[in-house]
């Protein structure tokens, strides 16, 4: 039998079925265990020091890192704060007419060099058409499907940049600052991408 809440108004007392989860909690009982727990619930030894450590809860906590890895953590961040730094570049063509001029509206088609969007997951070409998913053609389970990609490419500064790698900050601005000539940018918004057309969108024009 399900518990009954009771709800209060100016005009009159009601009985209701209280709400409950799944797991038969109702939103007091939620919020409570959802809250992380008051440190010193528990403790564990590490490395022969008591560790204080709050445990329990059903809400998402962070890794609790030790400090040695919070150290570790903290000289990677400054060390690489500036760089490494992806840089971005249009990776498309535009559909163009028997003159060689681009067709206002026309198809836009990523080029071979543009960057995957999920590489390991296909798309079935139907669904590929319908939502306007351009890329390259492959089979998923023997059927027709699509290797999305994005319309631009990315390349990291410095070059050929390994995790662990020492960064010459001078050597990455000057390698910046000569590929911003050949059109590379920061971010894919500063590349005015177009965008691409559902079957839905198309057809209502």
């Amino acid at each position: 039998m399900p518990q009954l809440e009771q709800v209060v108004s100016e005009a009159e007392i009601i009985f209701r079925p209280a709400k409950r989860d799944s797991a038969g909690r109702d939103s007091d009982q939620q919020r409570a265990m959802d809250l992380p727990p008051r440190p010193g619930q528990s403790a564990e030894i590490i490395n022969g020091k008591e560790v204080i450590r709050a445990k329990g809860g059903n809400a998402p906590q962070p890794v609790t890192l030790s400090q040695k890895d919070e150290a570790y953590a903290l000289k990677v961040a400054e060390t690489y704060a500036e760089y490494p730094r992806v840089l971005f570049h249009k990776a498309f063509k535009r559909e163009r007419d028997a003159a060689g001029k681009v067709v206002p509206g026309g198809e836009v088609v990523p080029l071979s060099t543009a960057d995957a969007i999920s590489p390991n997951y296909p798309v079935p070409l139907n669904i590929a058409q319908r939502n306007g998913i351009q890329g390259i053609v492959s089979t998923s389970e023997g059927s027709p499907a699509i290797i999305g990609q994005h319309l631009y490419r990315t390349r990291l500064v410095p070059a050929g940049w390994q995790a662990g790698d020492k960064v010459d900050l001078a050597a990455c601005k000057r390698e910046e600052v000569e590929l911003a000539k050949q059109g590379w940018v920061r971010t894919p918004g500063e590349l005015n991408l177009p965008k691409a057309k559902t079957v839905e969108e198309e057809s209502d024009e």
